[in-house]
C-alpha cells in the first residue's frame, strides 16, 4: 500500500491514497453542486442580456468573470459562449479577452483539441 505524506499545523500527517482520492471526489461533487446552483441565477442573466433587458455593459463583464469560474460545466460554458456571441459586433475587445482568459484557465498549452 502506498501512502501520500502531507504536513499540516506542523504535523506530519500519513493519509492513504484510497482517502485522499475519495476526498478530492467528495470535493469535486461540492464544486459540481455549485455549479448546478448558480446555472440557473446565470440562465436568466444570460436571456436578459440576449433580449436586451440588461445592457449596462459593466455589470455584463463583471458577470462574465464570475461566470468564467464555472465554464467547466458545459452549460454554464455554453451560457458564457452565447453572452459573448452577443456582444461580439459591439464590444470584440471584452469578447477578445473573455476568450482569452477562458483559454488561460482552462485550455492547457500546446493544446489544440480547442
Amino acid at each position: 500500500m502506498s501512502y501520500l505524506e502531507y504536513e499540516s499545523k506542523g504535523d506530519i500527517m500519513i493519509q492513504s491514497d484510497k482517502e485522499f482520492f475519495e476526498g478530492v471526489a467528495k470535493l469535486a461533487e461540492q464544486i459540481k453542486g455549485i455549479a448546478d446552483n448558480v446555472f440557473p441565477v446565470y440562465k436568466a442573466f444570460t436571456e436578459d442580456v440576449v433580449f436586451e433587458r440588461i445592457t449596462d455593459i459593466t455589470e455584463i463583464e463583471l458577470t462574465l468573470d464570475y461566470m468564467l469560474t464555472y465554464c467547466f460545466d458545459d452549460r454554464i460554458l455554453a451560457l458564457y459562449k452565447k453572452i459573448l456571441r452577443k456582444l461580439y459586433k459591439s464590444y470584440l475587445h471584452i469578447v477578445k479577452s473573455h476568450v482569452d482568459a477562458y483559454y488561460e484557465m482552462y485550455v492547457s498549452e500546446g493544446d489544440d483539441s480547442e
